[in-house]
């Protein structure tokens, strides 16, 4: 099993506890309970393979935030809270090496370099939310921090404008990446992409699956297409808990359970 699928896999059971937690605690206590509704999108198929992936989007360029958690928050912080340095730069905590898998699996600017060349009937166009550039990579993570971290997340915190990138639309797949909801002094409630890495001894080093979607036209460089970077950052243990509602609902679907027990014993 790769590495995409076992992140897919560990995403739709983690959806369907949760969805097995709220249906006792429905039972138990009366209330419906729902999740979000989930937008997913098929891409590709044009000449190559298709995949359905579920974009959200960040809130704007260079802003911090996704427009919402997705299905729903996995992990939850408050400020302030000790957030690790990550990126490709010296001195990080958390130093990460790239390396994106070629072609990219759809690209509407440049079909004929991408695994579905028939995209928009083979034409260069500029990407849309519709038909978005899609691209995965490989990142070796390592622990540079010099000491020891435990469950490590590695945060998607923003797309960055550092590089004078122009404005475009950027969003994650909901599908392989987590969501931390970060309550800030200053900005209120954020939400950021989060990939769970382990614990990391000093050094260690572990891979992890970035996927990009872009829904605006990338940038040139001469004859290269240059991919907006993301803002990087991580939390350890300590610095947050898993979303506040799964501990509730396990205490009350456990109670669903128990009620329902003795009734099934009659």
């Amino acid at each position: 099993m790769n590495r995409e699928t076992r992140q897919k896999s560990r995403k739709q059971l983690s959806r369907r506890w949760r969805r097995a937690l709220l249906a006792n605690l429905a039972l138990v206590i009366g209330l419906a309970a729902s999740t979000a509704a989930a937008t997913p999108i098929t891409v590709g198929g044009a000449g190559g393979p298709a995949l359905q992936i579920d974009p959200i989007y960040f809130k704007g360029f260079n802003q911090f935030g996704l427009t919402g958690p997705g299905a729903h928050a996995d992990y939850f912080a408050t400020s302030p809270v000790p957030f690790l340095a990550a990126g490709g730069a010296a001195g990080m905590d958390l130093t990460v090496a790239p390396d994106l898998f070629k072609p990219p699996f759809q690209h509407p600017q440049h079909p004929s370099n991408s695994r579905n060349p028939n995209t928009n009937g083979g034409v260069p166009t500029a990407p849309t939310n519709a038909v978005p550039f899609v691209a995965d990579s490989r990142w070796i993570i390592t622990n540079t921090s010099g000491r020891a971290l435990d469950d490590v997340l590695l945060l998607f915190t923003k797309t960055s404008g550092a590089t004078g990138y122009p404005s475009v639309d950027v969003a994650l797949d909901d599908f392989l990446y987590d969501t931390l909801e970060y309550h800030s002094q200053t900005a209120g409630t954020l939400y950021y992409g989060a990939l769970p890495l382990g614990d990391l001894a000093p050094g260690k080093q572990v891979s992890v699956l970035v996927r990009y979607v872009v829904a605006d036209a990338l940038l040139l460089s001469g004859t290269n297409y240059v991919i907006p970077p993301f803002g990087l950052s991580g939390l350890a243990k300590g610095s947050y808990v898993p979303e506040p509602a799964t501990a509730m609902l396990l205490a009350a679907g456990l109670a669903g359970i128990g009620l329902r027990a003795p009734r099934a014993r009659r």
